[in-house]
């Protein structure tokens, strides 16, 4: 290799190592604040969304409809639910739900790589990577349709979102579903329900 190539060569590499790095490839930190006043700064923060699939009848000769009718009343029962089969307390009714007969459940968890957003009924998808903060507010739901004794906690989410490239979302609906906020801080792996948080900061 000639001298000339050889500086072409080197500038080509000094060129490539001055163009910065990906934000991903980058060492992201969040920072935390909850309702209750807590505080955490966190390494590798990402967001973990669990979910449970029903995968199938063990009824021999059940149909596709009455398979989606079980995982369906199934589902309500575990998302607390009001339906006649998920309130029926006969024996019977739970042993479809708990006994021999109950359908399978998948349990499993994965990364969110967007939020989903709501202002005035239209959604917007925003990407974690472009997100700064989000700071949420609690606002009471009235007339809720709750039992009295959890009424009063009964809150709907909003959210201020402020983007990596200094724009900002105002949501005025928000809902994370199961997902919780997980990182690693001084004292170790820590878990955080979205529920609890009041703002969220990163830095990359």
């Amino acid at each position: 290799m000639n001298s000339r190539s050889l500086l072409t060569s080197l500038a080509f590499l000094l060129m490539v190592a001055a163009v910065p790095l990906p934000a991903s490839a980058q060492d992201v930190t969040a920072d935390v604040k909850t309702w209750s006043g807590q505080s955490w700064r966190i390494s590798e923060p990402s967001l973990e969304v669990f979910y449970s699939i029903v995968s199938r009848s063990r009824e021999s000769g059940a149909d596709t409809g009455s398979e989606v009718s079980k995982a369906t009343n199934f589902a309500s029962l575990t998302l607390g639910g009001l339906t006649r089969e998920a309130s029926d307390p006969s024996v019977a009714t739970l042993s479809r739900f708990f006994g021999k007969d109950a359908p399978d459940t998948v349990q499993g968890h994965r990364q969110a790589q967007e939020i989903t957003a709501y202002r005035g009924g239209v959604a917007t998808q925003i990407p974690l990577a472009s997100i700064a903060s989000i700071t949420f507010k609690r606002q009471p739901v009235q007339d809720s349709s709750l039992p009295p004794y959890v009424a009063p906690t009964h809150v709907r989410y909003a959210a201020d979102i402020a983007l990596t490239d200094g724009g900002r979302i105002a949501a005025d609906y928000v809902n994370l579903g199961a997902t919780i906020l997980r990182g690693a801080s001084v004292d170790g792996r820590i878990d955080i329900p979205w529920q609890d948080i009041e703002v969220l900061s990163f830095t990359r």
